[in-house]
C-alpha cells in the first residue's frame, strides 16, 4: 500500500512540475493566431487623391479613409495640378482610361500613379504590363490596401 501511495505521489508531482505541459486547445489562445477577421487597417497611411465619380468609387474612398489614409477625391482629372500644387499626395488614384491626362497633370509633382483597370477588358493586361504597380475594378479593399501599403513602404513617403 505504501509503494502505491508513493507511487503516486511522485507521478502527480511530476505531472504539476512539469514546464512543457500544454493544456487541450491551447494552441487556439496565441495571440494573433487562427483569427479569421482583421479590420482593415493603414499601418503606414498615407496622402491619396483620387479621382472619384461613381458610388462605388465614393465608396472606396470611404474605406481607404475609414482604413486611416487621407483621401482628397476630385471629378476631373484636369484638377489633380491644382490640388498637387496646394498639397502633398503620395499617391494618385484613377481608373486606367483617365491615365493620359492624369500623367500630364501630375509631371510637376513627386507622387506615384497607381492605374484601376476595369475588370474584364483588355486593359488589364496592358496595365499590368505597363506599371510597376496597378489594381482592378474588381480587387478587394484588401488587395487595394495592400497595393496601397507596398508603394509608400516602396517610395519611402
Amino acid at each position: 500500500m505504501r509503494k502505491a501511495t508513493l507511487t503516486t505521489l511522485i507521478a502527480c508531482s511530476v505531472t504539476l512540475l512539469s514546464v512543457d505541459a500544454m493544456a487541450c486547445g491551447e494552441s487556439l489562445f496565441r495571440v494573433g493566431k487562427g483569427l479569421t477577421y482583421r479590420e482593415y487597417t493603414a499601418p503606414f497611411p498615407g496622402n491619396i487623391l483620387i479621382v472619384a465619380n461613381t458610388e462605388g468609387e465614393l465608396a472606396l474612398a470611404d474605406r481607404l479613409i475609414a482604413a486611416g489614409h487621407r483621401v482628397d477625391i476630385v471629378s476631373d482629372p484636369a484638377e489633380i495640378a491644382a490640388r498637387l500644387e496646394n498639397g502633398h499626395y503620395d499617391i494618385v488614384m484613377s481608373l486606367y482610361s483617365q491615365a493620359k491626362v492624369v500623367e500630364t497633370q501630375m509631371a510637376s509633382g513627386s507622387a506615384s500613379y497607381l492605374p484601376v483597370a476595369r475588370e474584364g477588358t483588355a486593359e488589364e493586361q496592358l496595365v499590368e504590363s505597363t506599371y510597376k504597380r496597378s489594381l482592378s475594378t474588381d480587387d478587394s479593399v484588401k488587395t487595394f490596401l495592400k497595393t496601397i501599403h507596398r508603394t509608400l513602404k516602396d517610395d519611402g513617403a
